[in-house]
């Protein structure tokens, strides 16, 4: 009895056994199949392609497939006789858009006369509120002003005095900017003058929008420039001026007003100061002691200066520092 039951516990464990070796057979082809499929690259040549009109679609390859996003789908060409018989319009489609226009402030250089006794300021409004933010410490009278104006990592150097008597709009949006639209609305509403809320600071400055009586930009003038401002004048802005005459300030029919050689000659002579090395703030402040007209490329510490140091030069030159980052 005991002999049979070893006989039949003998006949389990074979069966066993054939049951793993035929699994484990089974396992290793498979795994044999996907190497050679691998080396021989059958997935890649059963890819399917569909063509239409010459054009590829996204391939679908056996081992899955590769869908566009809805907005990606490639839709096909229609063919232009489709169209024959339709009628096409000369005038094209007025399509509305979501964007939003922005408006831009026009050239301070057109002049608006509403009648003799009102006009519309332009830049001649400018130079009572830049002595007025002068006098209250918004800006400094010999502080510059940097523009950046030139393209990218380009500043310009400015005082506020040679920003007005070059007419440099650019430069007076920066000093608006800095004044800022509630400074400017009070002193003009101190001085009588009452504007829309709705304006912004760079139109005030450039006079631009709205209308005052001739008589208040000259008691303006007469209140806020002082001999300080002397240089400015007479003040030109195309076909008018505003000139200063002992009886006081007056406007008047003029032409714009040129620097001769004979100013140019009787301007003092300097020297270029080395600022080689040293930071860019310190070269500014360096220059500004001789000129107001510097232009810095890059920070950093200066590596390059023009004129070049100890350069005898005349009047206001136009000086030019680079830092590191610019070469």
């Amino acid at each position: 009895m005991e002999r049979g039951l070893r006989t039949k516990q003998r006949g389990t464990d074979s069966g066993v056994n054939k049951k793993a070796n035929r699994r484990a057979f089974f396992v290793c082809l498979f795994i044999g199949l996907m190497y050679t499929s691998i080396v021989l690259r059958l997935p890649e040549k059963m890819n399917i392609t569909r063509v239409w009109s010459g054009q590829n679609i996204m391939p679908s390859t056996v081992m899955g497939s590769s869908l566009k996003k809805k907005h990606e789908v490639s839709l096909p060409e229609v063919p232009a006789s489709i169209f024959k018989n339709q009628l096409v319009e000369d005038k094209p489609l007025n399509i509305k858009s979501d964007r939003v226009e922005t408006t831009q402030t026009p050239p301070a250089q057109h002049l608006l006369t509403v009648d003799d006794r009102n006009m519309e300021p332009n830049l001649f409004i400018a130079l009572p509120l830049v002595a007025y933010a002068i006098k209250e410490g918004f800006i400094e009278k010999d502080g510059l002003i940097f523009l950046q104006k030139e393209g990218y990592n380009t500043n310009n150097c400015k005082k506020p005095i040679d920003i007005l008597r070059d007419k440099d709009e650019q430069g007076l949006k920066v000093i608006s900017r800095l004044i800022g639209k509630r400074q400017s609305l009070d002193f003009l509403k101190k001085e009588g003058i009452e504007l829309n809320q709705d304006i912004d600071s760079e139109r005030i400055i450039t006079g631009i929008g709205y209308s005052i009586e001739k008589n208040k930009i000259l008691s303006l003038y007469k209140k806020y420039l002082t001999n300080e401002f002397q240089k400015l004048f007479p003040f030109v802005i195309q076909n008018m001026a505003i000139v200063k005459t002992g009886k006081g300030f007056e406007f008047s029919q003029a032409k714009e007003v040129y620097r001769t050689d004979q100013e140019k000659t009787e301007s003092p002579e300097w020297t270029m100061p080395n600022v080689t090395n040293l930071s860019m703030r310190a070269a500014v402040e360096k220059l500004a002691l001789y000129t107001s007209k510097i232009k810095v490329y890059g920070n950093g510490n200066v590596v390059e200066q023009s004129p070049r140091a100890f350069e005898r030069t005349r009047g206001e030159t136009e000086c030019i520092i680079y830092g590191r980052t610019a070469r």
